[in-house]
């Protein structure tokens, strides 16, 4: 059995009390030994960023589990994990499928126990409730933001800021043309394409990994179809003439 512990801390914000690194790990080691369980390694990551599953410990274990490596995976504290409950569900949903063990302690949350199965549940309706509201949320931002002459936001992906003006990328519009159509003509997951993608190296925005949650934002955001529709007719008049 394959057990490992996670810890993490952000760099920009105070230490919380008693919950250093050193710990957390102390935490996760003590539980560890009187279940009798031998931890083979604790991840831990102490970055600016905690709102991200780009982390480079975080990337290293989720590359594990994705190999099949990780058995058990144990936190000192939930929001160890992340501090977003979208990501959390991301990374529940990629426990489940690789039916990994997932113990959080200080809630006493035990995947392996019909309470935890139950509070990942809640976690997992609060995650939908709180997708479904991003839309509205993000509407009246961009309206805030567009009323006093803001640039709205980073560029989405497949596109660059030029003057203020969203001006397209071709290498990265090909990239979205290949995820619609994974998804359009091979009617596959939102997760499976993204395994496809990281199989085979094409990155996402700022060369980070692909997740299902990216995938259905390209899938579902009409600024792609135009750009992706011109693109795949170019290829196929291309092939006609060859």
């Amino acid at each position: 059995m394959s057990i490992y512990g996670y810890i993490r801390l952000n760099s920009n914000r105070p230490k919380p009390k008693n919950f250093s690194l050193r710990e957390q790990a102390k935490i996760i080691r003590n539980w560890s030994d009187e279940q009798g369980l031998e931890i083979k390694k604790i991840f831990r990551d102490n970055e600016a960023n905690s709102a991200s599953l780009e982390l480079p410990n975080l990337k290293k274990l989720i590359s594990l589990i994705e190999q099949g490596k990780v058995s058990v995976l144990i936190v000192a504290r939930l929001d160890r994990l992340t501090r977003k409950i979208r990501l959390h569900q991301q990374l529940l949903k990629l426990f489940e499928e690789h039916k990994i063990r997932f113990v959080s302690l200080a809630e006493d949350l035990d995947s392996k126990k019909k309470s935890g199965k139950k509070v990942l549940e809640a976690i997992g309706f609060l995650a939908l409730w709180d997708a479904r509201s991003i839309p509205d949320r993000t509407r009246e931002m961009i309206e805030r933001k567009r009323k006093i002459g803001e640039q709205v936001g980073h560029a989405p992906f497949g596109y660059t800021y030029q003057k203020k003006r969203l001006t397209p990328l071709t290498k990265e519009l090909s990239i979205a043309t290949i995820i619609r159509e994974k998804r359009e003509d091979e009617n596959l997951s939102y997760h499976k394409i993204a395994k496809y993608l990281n199989s085979q190296r094409l990155r996402a925005k700022r060369g980070g990994r692909w997740y299902a949650e990216t995938i259905k934002g390209i899938c579902e955001n009409p600024l792609y179809e135009r750009f992706t529709g011109g693109i795949k007719a170019r290829f196929l008049d291309k092939a006609n003439v060859d």
